[in-house]
C-alpha cells in the first residue's frame, strides 16, 4: 500500500516563558510545519539543535498538544481521536525509561496492560519479540542489571509489541556501541521490510544515509527540504568534490594554470615540511586533468584523496552551516 500515512499540516506550537509566575513572552518552536510520510517509508528527520525536532515528535505521539495545525494519521486528526493515534504509534525516545525491578517478561505485560491486549497475545508476541531482540535468555533477569543497549532493546520490544503502524525513534542510537549500531541497525530493516513505517530522528547523519529512504529537514520551526535519500544522492554526484593531494615541487604558477581551468580552484595549501598538502574542489571528470597537468609541470604526487560529497553537505548547505 502507498500514500500518506502520517501528515503534518501548518503545525505551530510556542513555549510561553514566565518570570515571578507571570507570562513574559513566547518562544515559537514550530512555525507552520508541514511534511508527510507515506506508507513503508524510513523517514529520516534533521535538523540543527533547537530546530523542534524533539517538539515535533512530543506533538506527534501525543505528549504535547500543537496550537495550530493538524497532525493526520490515516487522515484522521489525532486530536479528535487520542487513543486511536497511540494506538497506531511505537515510540522509542532518547532516555530511556523502564522498571528497574521488573524483568523483561513482566515489562511486557505490564505495558501491554495500557493498550487492553490479551495476557495470550501479550505473552506470544513478547517472546517473539525478545527472541529477535537477543533478550530471549535474558527473559527473567531484572531490568537493572542490564547495559544500555539492553534497555533500548527491550524499549524497542515495548514499542513494538501493540504493532503499530509507525514505530518513531528518537536519537536511538545514542549511547550503544558500534556493535549496538549495527544490530539495531538490522532489526529496523527488517521490520522495514514487513511494511513498518519508521520515523527516525538522529544526529548521525552517516546512519540516516545508511538506513532511510527519504528525510526531512527541519530549521527553525520550519521544513526547508523533503526529498528521497536517492534524489540526494543523485544531486551529491553532480556536486563538485574536494581533492587533497600530498605533493612536492607545487608552486604559485602551478596554482595559477590550475585556477585557469573552468571547474577547478585551489580552496587551501598546508606546508608539510618535505611535501605540500593542496586541497581542490572541482568536478570529478576533471581529477585526470589536474595530475596531468602537475606531473607534465615536474611536480611530484605522492597521494591523491577525493572527499566526496554525502548527505552531512547537504545538510550544512541547507541549514546555512556551510562555510565553504
Amino acid at each position: 500500500m502507498s500514500g500518506s500515512l502520517l501528515e503534518l499540516k501548518g503545525v505551530q506550537k510556542d513555549y510561553r516563558t514566565y518570570r515571578f509566575g507571570r507570562e513574559t513572552g513566547r518562544i515559537n518552536a514550530l512555525n507552520k510545519l508541514s511534511f508527510s510520510v507515506d506508507r513503508g517509508q524510513v523517514f529520516g528527520f534533521l535538523g540543527p539543535n533547537g530546530a523542534g525536532k524533539t517538539t515535533t515528535i512530543k506533538c506527534i505521539v501525543g505528549i504535547l498538544s500543537c496550537d495550530n495545525g493538524s497532525i493526520l494519521i490515516e487522515g484522521d486528526d489525532i486530536e479528535e481521536n487520542r487513543l486511536h493515534s497511540k494506538n497506531n504509534i511505537g515510540f522509542l525516545p532518547e532516555q530511556v525509561g523502564l522498571y528497574g525491578g521488573l524483568t523483561p517478561t513482566e515489562t511486557l505485560k505490564y505495558y501491554g496492560g495500557f493498550y487492553e491486549l490479551e495476557n495470550k497475545v501479550i505473552k506470544e508476541r513478547g517472546k517473539n519479540l525478545l527472541q529477535k531482540l537477543g533478550l530471549d535468555k535474558d527473559s527473567e533477569r531484572q531490568v537493572s542489571g542490564f547495559s544500555l543497549g539492553m534497555r533500548k532493546r527491550l524499549a524497542l520490544a515495548v514499542a513494538l509489541l501493540h504493532e503499530p503502524e509507525i514505530l518513531i525513534l528518537d536519537e536511538p542510537t545514542s549511547g550503544l556501541d558500534p556493535r549496538g549500531v549495527k544490530a539495531l541497525r538490522a532489526v529496523l530493516q527488517e521490520l522495514n521490510e514487513k511494511g513498518l513505517t519508521i520515523i527516525l530522528s538522529s544526529h548521525v547523519l552517516s546512519e540516516i544515509q545508511e538506513i532511510c529512504t527519504h528525510v526531512g529537514i527541519i530549521d527553525k520551526g520550519k521544513l526547508i527540504r523533503q526529498d528521497a535519500i536517492a534524489g540526494i544522492r543523485e544531486e551529491v554526484k553532480k556536486t563538485a568534490i574536494k581533492l587533497s593531494l600530498r605533493v612536492k615541487g607545487f608552486n604559485d604558477s602551478n596554482k595559477k594554470q590550475l585556477h585557469k581551468k573552468r571547474g577547478v580552484s585551489v580552496i587551501e595549501e598546508t606546508d608539510l615540511g618535505k611535501h605540500t598538502r593542496v586541497l581542490l574542489k572541482l568536478k570529478e571528470n576533471l581529477i585526470p586533468w589536474v595530475t596531468d597537468t602537475l606531473v607534465s609541470k615536474g611536480v611530484k604526487i605522492f597521494s591523491i584523496e577525493p572527499q566526496t560529497s554525502s548527505l552531512e553537505d547537504v545538510f550544512l548547505k541547507e541549514t546555512g552551516d556551510d562555510n565553504d
